[in-house]
Formats: C-alpha cells, structure tokens, sequence
C-alpha cells in the first residue's frame, strides 16, 4: 500500500513545484525592473558612501592644512603675496569639497527614502506574492478534489452506460415478449368471441328448450285443473250471498282493487333488507296482493303483504340475470313477472313457479326499461344503446326495432292494445311512438332535464316525468304540454333511472331524493304535501299502492320501506 502511495505523493510533488516555477517566471517578470533598480542603488549608495569618505579625509586634511597655513600666517612665515593666493585656493578648494559633501548629503538622503519606498514596494509585493501563493495552493487542492471527483464520475458513467445497455437489451427482449402477447390476447379474444357466441346459441337453445318444457308443463296442469274444475262443478252448490261485501271482495278477480281516494302516507309500517347490494326498482301487482323488488344482486324477489300485520313475507327468487336487474313489471292477469336487467336482456318469469319463461337477447347496451305491451305475449324494453325493440313472446323474436336516437331510460304504453309507446331518453326528449305507422314516430316534446322516469295516470291524460333537473313535470299528453312543475328546497334527483310515481287517482306525485328524502307534491293545488324522511341512503323508486293506501320505496342500502296513514 505504501509503494503505490510514494510513486502518486512524488508526482504530485513534482507538480506543485512545476507550477510554482511557472508561476514564478509569471509573476516576478512585474518586478524584475524594481529589483534591478533597487541593485544599482544599493551599489551606488556604497560607491557614494566610499567618495564621501574620501572626501571627508581630503576635508581633514584640508582643515589640517588650513589650521597649519594660518598658524604660519600669524607666526609671519612666507611672503605675503604668496599667503593670500595659497590661502584663497585653499578656501575655493574648501568651498568646492563642501558643496560636493552637501550634495553627496542630499543624494545620500534621497538614495535613502528611494530606499524605503522601495522597501514598503517590495514588503507590499511579498504579502500579495504570499496571498497569492496560498490561493494557488487552495486551488491546486480543489483542482486534486476536483480530478477525483471526475474520476468518479467517469466510473459512474461508464457504470450507467453499461446499466443503459442492459436496460435496452432487456426492453428489446420485453417488446419481443410484448409483441408475441398481444397476438397471444389477440387470439385468445377471437377464440373468447367464438366460445361466447357458441355459448350464446347454446344458452338460447337452452331457453327454447326450457320454455317448450315450461309449456307442456303448464299445458298438463291446465289439463289437470280444468278435470278437477269439471269435477267439482258437478256437486257445486250455490248459495246466494245477498249482497254479503266480503264475499264480493274474496271472488273478484286477481286485478279488481280499486282505488276511491288515495291518502298519503305519513309514517313508515315496514321495512326490511330486501336485496345484497342496492335496491333499483319496486312494483305492486295489480291487484297488489304482492310487489316485487329488483336489485344490484341479479335477483328479483317477490313478497306477499299480509293484511293483517302489514308485513311482507318472501314468496320466492326469481333467478337468471347476469348482472342488476333494472326494471319489473307485472301482466294484468298476474301469471307472469318481467324484468329488464344490465347485461343486456329481458326476461320472463311465471309469477306462480317462479320459473324462467324466456329470455329475450339483442340490445346492444343496458336494458333499463321494459314493460308488457298490451296483453302478456308481448314486451317492449328501451337500452342504452338507442333503440326500442318490441318482441313476440310466442315466437320468442323481435318484430320491430325503433331507432330512437339517444339513451332511453323509461317507457311507458299508453293504450291497452300496446299500440302507442312514450319513452324518455337522455336527450332530455320525451318521444311518443305508434307502432302502427311506418317510422313508428308520432311526437317528440323536450324538457330541460334528463328523463328519468316516466308514470302515466290511471286515466291515461296524464303523464308524470322526473328529470334531471331537479323537477317532476306534469304534461297533459292530448295538448301535448306542461301544466305543472313541481320542486322543492332540499329535492334533488340522484340517479339516471330515480323513478316517481302517481297515486292511482292522479291526485298526488311522489319521489325520492339524493337525501334519503321522499317528497310527495299535490297535483290539485301544485304544492309539496309531505316529506317522509326514514332512508338513511338516496331513495332511487317509489311505487303506489293500487288502492292508494300504501306506499313502498328503495334506497341504494339495501332498504324497502313500506308507508302508510294508519
């Protein structure tokens, strides 16, 4: 270790002193000049010290001589002649040595204070020449510093560009892979694709199957019931009832309650968790012995109400749907339930067995809205993907498709022949359809709201909207306008499918807000009635009571609530 640190100590060494030589030759070139200047007058500062003592030994002796002359003079040696002419050269002599003593005096002084000047020079020049040598040593250790710094950074770029090279021979190699992926996938999607349509015809030949299954069943039990009706009908004996109201109410038919003047319901008599996730929709059956719920869990349930407790028992689980149902309906004869769900069909079910009738398949997006066109054996449902299709329950086919043009989100039949359609879409349009006509179009009428939902009144004048927009509207649909709208402080609609609802004698409107809120407005004097407040969740349906004494309402926490006045 210390034989390769003694080779690196004396080259740098070397180097210092290489630079300080440099530096040197740089630096003592300024002074040069002052230095041989200072030489000479040193030199003649000790050649003008030699002559001025000479010259003081000549003045001695002159003294000497002078002091001899005049001892002689006054002791009356010598002709006097020649005693003034000696004495007068000896005083010009005496008078030319004192004015070269006093110069050489005068010269002495200034050769001296040029001395100390450049003394102070040369001092001032030595601290810059040390100042300057320090800050070279200061810059000779950063340049060292600064020399291995550089040296490391040149190891660590040579260090990334190897990382770099690895790094893009292993992207080469993960495009190559991603490259032999995608045709992967790719393949995968097209054998998918096929096994999905494959499935597909095999899930509707299952349908078929099932349905022709279902019939024959049902066939055979008609067979069965109507022996035993033959039967009975035999020994029937027939009393009279006189008039006996009970009795009248117990043998009207399944769609026979009337409703003589709706209330509105002020406290809630029943709730229950109906559903795993959120509850989407509830509907009464016409002759509301029973309701159904529609949830995010791909069930739909019915429930019995009992008439004594007001409670709801669970009559069964209608099974099938893929993803959440939407939207349910009931055929005035109560035989069978519809309901129309997001992953892209409808379905029927017996609302005795509980079984699966038909599943009809062909939109191209969510199915939020469908309903029984004018008898049980046929359906319309509305999707997300702008079309309305109308379908033939016994030929289990679509016989008409309309191109709505926008999203429909709820539809109602205004007839009871299934010949004339109003949907609300999401371009705020509300489009009345006759299926009759050729471009099956009759009317569109626009609000300034998304359409939510749609109610037609009992009397079939009447139509109720709910928007988005924040407002329930009211439109008279033989003069094809608005006569009311009605909102409140706190109202605000939730979703795209919020559904309101009518009482069954058009008195009173009702809907859910975002608060958990229901608030019930007045038709007649165009004023909020009541807010009902028991959902801790935004309340997405509401549904009337076919005699106008009840109420039941969903909220997207698993929540039905029935209301009611007593």
């Amino acid at each position: 270790m210390a034989t390769s640190m003694e080779p690196s100590f004396s080259v740098w060494k070397a180097l210092v002193l290489k630079r300080l030589q440099t530096r040197n030759e740089l630096e003592s070139g300024n002074f040069k000049a002052l230095l041989e200047t200072h030489n000479k007058l040193f030199n003649n500062l000790d050649s003008v010290r030699a002559q001025n003592l000479q010259l003081q030994i000549q003045v001695e002796k002159l003294r000497q001589e002078n002091s001899e002359l005049q001892i002689k003079a006054q002791s009356g040696i010598g002709t006097g002649g020649t005693k003034g002419e000696k004495t007068q050269a000896l005083e010009q002599k005496l008078f030319r040595l004192q004015e070269e003593l006093t110069d050489m005096h005068r010269k002495k002084g200034e050769n001296a204070q040029q001395l100390i000047d450049l003394s102070a020079q040369l001092q001032e020049k030595d601290k810059e020449l040390q100042l300057k040598d320090t800050r070279l040593l200061e810059s000779d250790v950063k340049i060292s510093a600064y020399e291995d710094e550089l040296k490391n950074l040149e190891k660590a770029l040579m260090e990334l560009q190897k990382t770099n090279e690895t790094l893009k021979d292993e992207q080469d190699a993960l495009q190559l892979l991603y490259t032999k992926t995608e045709d992967t996938i790719r393949r995968v999607q097209e054998e998918n694709a096929d096994l999905v349509t494959r499935w597909m015809q095999e899930k509707a030949q299952d349908a078929f199957r099932m349905n022709r299954e279902n019939e024959t069943w049902l066939k055979k039990k008609q067979e069965e019931v109507q022996k035993k009706l033959v039967e009975a009908a035999k020994d029937i004996h027939v009393e009279p009832t006189h008039g006996n109201p009970k009795y009248l109410e117990m043998s009207s038919p399944a769609n026979s309650a009337i409703c003589i003047c709706a209330v509105v319901p002020d406290r809630a008599i029943s709730q229950l968790d109906a559903h795993d996730g959120e509850v989407n929709a509830v509907r009464f059956c016409p002759s509301g012995r029973m309701f159904a719920s529609a949830g995010a869990d791909r069930k739909l349930k019915l429930w019995e109400l009992t008439s004594l407790t007001s409670s709801c028992q669970s009559r069964g689980i209608l099974m099938g749907s893929n993803a959440a149902v939407m939207c349910i309906d009931f055929d005035q004869q109560e035989q069978f339930v519809l309901g129309a769900s997001n992953d892209y069909a409808t379905r029927v079910w017996g609302a005795q067995d509980h079984r699966l009738r038909h599943t009809l398949t062909g939109h191209g997006g969510k199915v939020l809205a469908a309903r029984f066109l004018g008898d049980s054996n046929k359906v319309v449902s509305g999707s997300h993907d702008r079309t309305l299709k109308i379908w033939d329950l016994r030929s289990r086919a679509c016989t008409k498709t309309i191109f709505a043009g926008s999203s429909c989100n709820d539809l109602v039949t205004s007839d009871g022949r299934g010949t004339n359609i109003i949907s609300g879409h999401f371009d705020r349009k509300i489009r009345f359809w006759d299926t009759r006509s050729g471009d099956a179009r009759a009317n569109e009428f626009e609000l300034s709201g998304k359409i939510t939902s749609l109610e037609l009144s009992t009397d079939r004048q009447y139509l109720l909207s709910c928007s988005k927009d924040d407002a329930l509207k009211l439109i008279d649909v033989r003069m094809n306008k608005v006569v009311g709208t009605f909102c409140a402080e706190g109202f605000k609609v939730f979703l795209e499918y919020t559904r309101a609802a009518l009482s069954p004698d058009g008195v009173y409107a009702a809907c859910g807000s975002q608060d958990g809120s229901i608030y019930v407005w007045n038709m007649q004097t165009m004023k909020l009635e009541k807010t009902l407040k028991e959902h801790s969740a935004p309340v997405i349906a509401v549904t009337w009571h076919p005699n106008g004494t009840k109420m039941l309402s969903c909220d997207r926490n698993k929540k039905v609530i029935m209301w009611a006045d007593f």
